[in-house]
Parts: C-alpha cells; structure tokens; sequence
C-alpha cells in the first residue's frame, strides 16, 4: 500500500508519474517519481482539458515548483461521514500535466497490449 501523492489516500497500486522536482534538481537530474491514485490521475485529465488558473497558490502540489503559472485540479478524498467524500483543490503546473498525460498515455497502451 502507497499514499497518492495528491490526496493521500493508501491504494494498493499507483500510477507512477515522472516529474521534475527543483529541490531534488541536482541529485536526480532526470526527475523523481511521484506515485497518484487512477482517480488523480483522470481528475488531472480532465483539469488539463479545460486549464483554470489559481490565484493565491505558491507552488505545484505535486513537484513544488514556484513563479510559475498553476492550474487548478479538483481530487475527491474520502471521509467517514456524509457525503463520505470531499473535494479538495490542488494546483498543479504545467509539466505536471504533461507528466500526467504520458502516464495516461502509457497505461492505455499497456491495457491494449494486455487484451490482446
């Protein structure tokens, strides 16, 4: 069991998503990867189609990057009471998005691969 890296929920598998962290720049080069739940995944999905941008926010909650444009992706965490669910709004740059398309992308080729 992992925790997504957007809304903290333990899954037994996550999607992994390669992003570049500029406070571990030096040591991985080449970037880090953050683990984020199918449900993230597709919420960011659907935030990098129709891109809203945050105001207020200081950096990307997923590489931690600032001075950069954020958009905002709405998660849905789960809780123990009624409506058993709330939305939480995350901002996520720009790289990010792209780092979770080529995941996307990725999965989808490997289930294509699978059924056949």
């Amino acid at each position: 069991m992992a925790d997504c890296d957007l809304c903290g929920v333990a899954r037994p598998t996550l999607c992994p998503v390669k992003v570049n962290a500029p406070g571990v720049k030096t040591a991985y080069p080449t970037g880090t990867w953050r683990g984020i739940c199918q449900e993230c995944l597709s919420s960011c999905h659907e935030a990098n189609l129709n891109r809203v941008q945050v105001n207020g926010a200081e950096k990307c909650d997923l590489c931690g990057i600032r001075n950069v444009p954020l958009f905002q992706v709405t998660v849905h965490v789960p809780i123990f009471q009624q409506p058993y669910r709330r939305e939480l709004n995350k901002a996520i740059c720009g790289d990010c998005f792209e780092a979770c398309e080529e995941t996307l992308r990725r999965r989808e080729a490997e289930k294509e691969v699978a059924h056949h």
